[in-house]
């Protein structure tokens, strides 16, 4: 029997960031991948799940379209020749999409310049076929912003209800096992309608993963993100290939679906398809026929994958750490290798084969993978999982709107405690962490100064709009809290909340504080004391104020090179937020202690000791 009729094997390559202003490796390394690895390794398909491009100017800071950067992504396919070696899948990412107005700009290279991009601008199915004809149908999900502002607005994706009616009749329309894939995970995308992402690959029962990129590898919190979605689908988010130079190898078959990520360089490349990965567990997509020969393999055959750029000298298998490695037979004109075992003597639990490949210059690379017989599986690491479970959108929300109540919300309450009660400002040296900022905080909210313009500030920055400036070349935005609303379309992106999250944290929040402190200390102060730079009770307070002004002033020059002088100017979020802090800083520094004892009423006499 010929084994290697049952199998497909492709590549996925994700985040490769090609810049004309960094690491020019990125472009080089990737022709050895186009030359030697696809010669190598051979693949029905390759994916190539955005991100193809920076995209950021060489601040680091701007964004816009390089048509330098396409060129040279241009430049190694077709040198490389992938078309004469493979069906090179590629699809857009955000960075791709940073500073397009629309999918007919000329500023929109992918167009121009992908290997799909010119037949599909947006999501496409495609399908290969092995030599036996065996079928996989591919894919690709382009759910990048249209139009494409420049970053930072521009994290999460959008699919609008047409193109999620579009992604749902390629999928109704097709016959046989289903690999999606995409730039953004799951919990990334933003849908409108009655359907997500999530529930279109859910619902097809042919789904069999979605393999994505984009969250690279959270700063190396997280370098494998897997999970098996409620869906039933599984999905896997591959390291970038910018900083990580990552790839991956999956094969298929009409019974298991298996992995690996990979470094480039790294050879010899093992992936053992039999028996497989425990968790990775996919649909019913067998007839009894086929379910029949799949448990004649399971029960006779170990399958093992493996290459190398020079010839293989020996594959050995071992399980469970046994004494004795068993030698792995090569099916000949393939990179299969097969060896046969006692599956019986395996039933119950997990366990592990340990594949060992040499290549005949003396490349030597090992591989563990448990594996198991009665469903048995491993533990999975919570961490590794979260990031595609949950769904960013409305964590972000929930993230923004804790921040606003609790920025907010003491401004308000604290000034009903003091109005509707008979609270008693105590200055005690041995009162509580929570007592001494209550007190701080009926003082800040009951002057009719600084109470009436902080709350209509903070009211104004939950509503918006933030900035208003050229968001897109050529193109005034606004940004609000809720979406951006640039060319006559409101754009959902969730990272507006990270924004304005981060705003809220890293200044309004501690500019409260720092007030209500400075006025606190206004109140204990002896009159008719005059104080120097020395001796003044304020230098502490002061310096953190300035440090929190400077901070400010950084964001705003960050602001600016990210959209411009307009948006810096008209952008009440963060320019204008030092004006009202400056502003109202110096209403403190002049206000008299009658006037707050006259705004509180219900002080007591100040302990002079």
């Amino acid at each position: 029997m010929n084994y290697t009729n049952r199998l497909i094997w492709f590549l996925q390559i994700s985040d490769l960031h090609l810049s004309i202003f960094h690491d020019w490796q990125r472009v080089t390394e990737l022709k050895e991948f186009c030359d030697l690895t696809l010669d190598t390794i051979k693949p029905a398909a390759v994916l190539a799940s955005g991100d193809l491009t920076d995209a950021k100017k060489r601040d680091g800071i701007g964004s816009t379209q390089y048509e330098g950067e396409w060129l040279a992504y241009h430049d190694v396919l077709t040198s490389g020749k992938v078309s004469e070696k493979t069906k090179w899948l590629d699809v857009r990412g955000n960075h791709d999409s940073f500073d397009v107005n629309n999918l007919d700009s000329p500023n929109n290279f992918y167009r121009k310049y992908s290997e799909q991009g010119k037949s599909y601008p947006r999501s496409y199915k495609y399908k290969v076929t092995n030599h036996a004809g065996m079928s996989l149908n591919f894919i690709a999900v382009d759910a990048c912003l249209d139009p494409g502002p420049k970053r930072p607005f521009n994290f999460i994706g959008n699919l609008d209800e047409d193109e999620i009616n579009s992604l749902n009749l390629l999928a109704n329309n097709t016959n046989g096992p289903i690999i999606w894939f995409g730039h953004y995970p799951t919990s990334c995308i933003y849908t409108t309608g009655s359907k997500s992402i999530r529930s279109i690959i859910g619902e097809n029962h042919m789904s069999v993963a979605y393999l994505c990129g984009h969250l690279h590898t959270l700063g190396g919190l997280v370098p494998q993100m897997y999970t098996i979605q409620n869906e039933g689908f599984v999905e896997l988010e591959l390291a970038d290939w910018k900083d990580e130079r990552m790839f991956r190898l999956l094969a298929f078959d009409q019974g298991s679906f298996t992995f690996i990520d990979v470094r480039h360089g790294q050879w010899p490349i093992i992936l053992v398809t039999n028996p497989k990965i425990p968790w990775l567990t996919i649909r019913d997509m067998e007839t009894e026929e086929d379910k029949k020969k799949n448990l004649k393999f399971i029960r006779s055959l170990e399958i093992i994958l493996a290459f190398s750029v020079d010839p293989i000298k020996h594959v050995l298998v071992q399980i469970n750490k046994e004494y004795k490695w068993k030698n792995c037979s090569k099916v000949e004109g393939s990179p299969l290798f097969i060896t046969e075992w006692d599956s019986n003597d395996y039933s119950s639990g997990l366990h592990v084969i340990n594949v060992k490949v040499e290549d005949i210059q003396g490349r030597i690379h090992i591989v563990s993978q448990p594996f198991s017989l009665d469903n048995s599986k491993p533990t999975f690491k919570m961490f590794s999982q979260w990031p595609l479970s949950v769904y960013f959108p409305d964590l972000l929300l929930l993230m923004f709107v804790i921040a606003s109540l609790v920025n907010l919300l003491p401004l308000i309450i604290y000034r009903f405690v003091c109005k509707c009660t008979k609270y008693k400002i105590n200055y005690n040296a041995k009162l509580s962490l929570i007592s001494r900022y209550s007190r701080k905080m009926i003082l800040l909210s009951n002057v009719n100064r600084l109470f009436y313009p902080l709350l209509l500030f903070y009211i104004y920055l939950c509503l918006g709009p933030w900035a208003v400036g050229e968001l897109v070349t050529d193109s005034i935005g606004w940004v609000f809290p809720w979406g951006i609303y640039v060319k006559g379309k409101l754009i959902k992106d969730s990272y507006i909340y990270v924004y304005g999250f981060g705003q809220i944290i890293t200044f309004q929040f501690p500019l409260t504080c720092i007030l209500s402190h400075r006025l606190d200390k206004r109140m204990q102060t002896l009159p008719n004391i005059q104080y120097t730079l020395v001796n003044s009770p304020y230098i502490y307070i002061d310096l953190l104020f300035f440090f929190l002004i400077i901070w400010q002033i950084v964001c705003c020059v960050w602001f600016w090179g990210a959209y411009g002088w307009i948006a810096t100017i008209f952008g009440p979020l963060k320019t204008w937020s030092i004006f009202i802090a400056l502003w109202l800083w110096n209403e403190i520094r002049n206000i008299s202690i009658r006037e707050i004892r006259y705004a509180t009423e219900a002080l007591e006499k100040l302990n002079k000791n």
